[in-house]
């Protein structure tokens, strides 16, 4: 007859052998999130930095009342707003009250969690607010480098923690384009002066300005003296 025993060591997970060494595997893992913690909050910090400055920097060229709100939380998003009031305003003369959008958005997606019955309007709201803030930042990247607006803004769609260090390195640059100046091909400037010769129906052509001709003066050439013509004596009625 066969005899079939299977007989296997268990490890003793009370011994002090394995205790040590879990303990060193628990300790190595512990010291690598301590140390990723560390760094992630010296990066947020650094980023609220660099966001904070720049636009601090980029609203008071602009002469923005109240640039020191850049450096206090969802007051930050109230601003960025402004500035994209700013620019809508001198594009197109209109205001969107985009600060007042954004810091109500803000609002009602840190207040609706407290409210179980609006939690699932937070994402919504947080969402909503953060598609005004990147149209805003289009409009300042629109101003500042036209021709690297969308690449810049998808960047920092796709890329939020490079948005800072971006926002940083364009704090300082004047807008390109002026005042009025329109943003689409065939767009007139806002508030531009009618041309006077467009005011006529097309069947009629418009006047045209005069046009002014200058002639240079030719000399004039000097005058010949007429030699002097014999007089002739009266003939005698007489005769």
């Amino acid at each position: 007859m066969y005899n079939y025993n299977f007989e296997y060591d268990i490890p003793d997970f009370s011994s002090g052998a394995y205790n040590s060494v879990s303990s060193g595997v628990a300790g190595v893992v512990l010291a690598v999130l301590v140390v990723f913690a560390i760094f992630a909050f010296a990066f947020a910090i650094v980023s609220y930095v660099f966001e904070s400055l720049a636009w601090y920097n980029i609203a008071k060229k602009r002469n923005i009342n109240n640039p020191w709100l850049a450096w206090i939380p969802y007051a930050g998003g109230f601003l960025i707003g402004k500035i994209g009031d700013y620019y809508y305003d001198r594009e197109i003369g209109k205001n969107y009250h985009f600060s007042i959008w954004i810091i109500c958005l803000l609002a009602g997606g840190t207040i609706a969690p407290i409210t179980i019955l609006l939690i699932f309007l937070a994402p919504l709201a947080l969402i909503a607010a953060s598609v005004l803030e990147y149209i805003c930042i289009y409009k300042f990247f629109k101003n500042v480098t036209p021709d690297n607006a969308v690449l810049l803004i998808v960047l920092c769609i796709i890329f939020p923690i490079a948005m800072p260090f971006i926002l940083f390195a364009h704090r300082n640059k004047p807008d390109v384009i002026p005042a009025n100046a329109p943003t689409q091909p065939g767009q007139t400037y806002y508030n531009q002066a009618p041309d006077p010769y467009q005011q006529y129906p097309q069947q009629y052509p418009a006047p045209q300005a005069p046009v002014q001709q200058t002639f240079e003066q030719q000399p004039s050439a000097p005058v010949q003296p007429q030699p002097a013509q014999p007089q002739q004596p009266p003939e005698d009625l007489n005769q």
